[in-house]
């Protein structure tokens, strides 16, 4: 191999390094993003059931008192 193909090879190498760096950067934030998405909804859910387990707690108290 001559010096410039062993140069272009290792700047191949370089650049196909650098662009795998940015691929795997892209699918974390997609990975991140969907994650906080999950855990959003989770939350909302989680604070809804807790509101209907209270007012299932406040119907079963008021319907004994009567």
């Amino acid at each position: 191999m001559t010096a410039i193909e062993i140069e272009l090879l290792i700047i191949g190498i370089g650049i196909g390094a650098q662009g795998m760096a940015v691929w795997h950067m892209v699918v974390d934030m997609r990975s991140a993003r969907r994650s906080q998405t999950d855990a959003e909804a989770a939350l909302k859910r989680a604070t809804g059931d807790q509101y209907f387990n209270g007012f299932r707690l406040y119907r079963l108290q008021h319907r004994s008192h009567a």
